[in-house]
């Protein structure tokens, strides 16, 4: 059996939450623009696939809220909005938490499938090493 140097879906933990603005990382864009860069802090760095599934949520929440910004990014252990400061409180966040926990419960159900596949491919693999094993011990080497 070979493995492979993948992230395990399993091993990855708890819940993540937003569990501040981070106002050091935060600051203005370059240019005239009056959006700023914000950073939203998470509880945990999320695996890649928790990332990609808050990429697909975010945008399944941007098609009924247009006036949000598509462009919401994961840098390592936050979430990087482009907006003006004003947008924060009433609009920003609130979908932000809406995102982060539909990201939360398709990740669980996720890892709970891919624990699932794994634990089949085990049980297969373990059939066929007892298949093998039998065979071994019912030869006679003279």
């Amino acid at each position: 059996m070979i493995e492979t140097q993948q992230e395990n879906p399993i091993d990855t933990n708890e819940h993540i939450q937003i569990t501040g603005l981070n106002t050091d990382k935060t600051r203005k864009t370059d240019g005239a623009d009056l959006r700023y860069q914000v950073y939203f802090e998470l509880s945990v760095t999320p695996v890649q696939a928790w990332r990609t599934i808050f990429e697909q949520e975010w945008k399944a929440l941007n098609h009924t809220l247009p006036q949000l910004s598509p462009d919401v990014n994961v840098d390592n252990r936050f979430l990087v909005v482009h907006c003006l400061l004003r947008e924060i409180a009433d609009s920003y966040l609130p979908a932000l938490k809406k995102a982060v926990d539909a990201t939360n419960r398709s990740y669980g159900k996720y890892s709970h499938d891919a624990a699932t596949e794994q634990q089949h491919r085990d049980d297969i693999w373990t059939q066929e090493r007892k298949a093998v094993d039998d065979v071994a011990k019912s030869l006679k080497f003279d």
